[in-house]
């Protein structure tokens, strides 16, 4: 169990990654919203309640990756390739959400998990 935790962390990590990623159209209105998320971001407590969802919701995020990591691998061209793209981030988005979470939330916790060790030790203390 103690080796899962970083596989999950990172699984969660690319899969949020990957759906997210969108054509490059980088405006000053993107920017400032982007800026405006991450003084969000840093505002969440990281309670346990908090991290259970989050436990939940990776998990579900993860199994959303995994069944649309070969589709996406397989896609003859880039229209077929961003369809399923947006499938698995919708899907994604739907088990954040059903989780109890919002994205900036989960979001949040990914980052703060990336830069905290105590709070590393913390969630696998939680998976244990």
């Amino acid at each position: 169990m103690k080796k899962l935790l970083p596989t999950l962390i990172a699984s969660a990590i690319f899969a949020t990654t990957a759906a997210t990623a969108a054509p490059v159209q980088q405006s000053a209105q993107q920017n400032a919203q982007q800026g405006q998320a991450m003084q969000q971001q840093a505002k969440i407590e990281m309670t346990d309640e908090l991290l259970q969802k989050f436990m939940v919701a990776m998990n579900d995020v993860q199994k959303v990756s995994q069944k649309y990591s070969e589709q996406f691998q397989n896609a003859e061209n880039a229209e077929e390739a961003q369809a399923i793209q947006q499938k698995a981030q919708q899907e994604m988005i739907a088990a954040v959400t059903g989780a109890g979470l919002n994205p900036d939330e989960y979001n949040a916790v990914i980052q703060r998990v990336q830069q905290d060790p105590q709070l590393q030790q913390r969630l696998q203390e939680m998976t244990e």
